[in-house]
């Protein structure tokens, strides 16, 4: 997916995907020589109890697998605990476009995410689309400086953005970022002073929290008692300037 400003031959599509993924209608490129997170050893796979923002989940690597070229992250409760699953780039990427096609999981205190940030320190940080579990009409894109001063947009879909395929995607440009919901930009954040640093590829759900709040019985009504989120592909489109 590539912004409406985006220039003829400044853009170079770089594919996690195998040739038999579609985004939008088009093959992607395999591309496992840019060292691209394409299996679960590409990317840091977070393990342990995760407090930020009073969230309940604990993340665990059993939680992350891939299903062919489908990462999946699976969230549950066992007893009184909620397991979960999140990993991180293990490389950093720059300029240009972040795009993940995402099967997101709904469920009252869930909240999962595609996205990326800098993690060292945090900030900055992209949000490429948010969905509060028992809002599954909504999705939320969030632009956080290095200030941490926050810039959100949203777009809501009456069928619901859960347990469907849907990209979501920003371009980073030196001056703006762009975000976008299916090839169609959902909103433009300008800023004086580009961050100079560079991102990781982030994917999660996380579980509670200040924004979702707690889970209930109903959040684990399924047929195995369990929620997945499964991203088909995931791509990066540098931009050169």
């Amino acid at each position: 997916m590539s912004s409406a400003r985006a220039t003829p031959g400044r853009l170079m599509m770089v594919a996690l995907a195998t040739l038999s993924l579609l985004v939008l209608g088009h093959p992607q490129a395999h591309a496992a020589s840019w060292g691209t997170p394409q299996t679960v050893n590409s990317w840091n796979t977070i393990n342990g109890r995760w407090t930020a923002n009073n969230e309940l989940e604990t993340y665990t690597p059993a939680c992350v697998w891939y299903e062919g070229s489908t990462l999946v992250i699976k969230t549950y409760k066992s007893g009184n605990t909620y397991y979960s699953g999140r990993v991180e780039s293990k490389a950093l990427y720059g300029y240009g476009t972040y795009s993940f096609t995402a099967n997101m999981p709904n469920g009252q205190g869930l909240l999962p995410a595609v996205w990326a940030a800098f993690l060292n320190p945090w900030l900055p940080e992209f949000d490429a689309a948010e969905i509060v579990g028992q809002n599954p009409n909504t999705v939320y894109q969030t632009f956080h400086d290095p200030n941490n001063n926050q810039t959100q947009f949203s777009k809501t879909n009456a069928a619901g953005w859960t347990n469907s395929y849907h990209t979501y995607s920003f371009t980073w440009w030196p001056d703006h970022i762009d975000f976008a919901v299916d090839g169609t930009i959902t909103g433009t954040k300008w800023y004086t002073t580009a961050p100079g640093v560079k991102m990781h590829f982030i994917v999660n759900t996380a579980v509670g929290g200040d924004w979702p709040g707690n889970p209930n019985n109903s959040t684990w009504a399924t047929a195995d008692g369990a929620r997945y989120l499964k991203v088909s592909s995931i791509t990066y489109t540098p931009y050169n300037p």
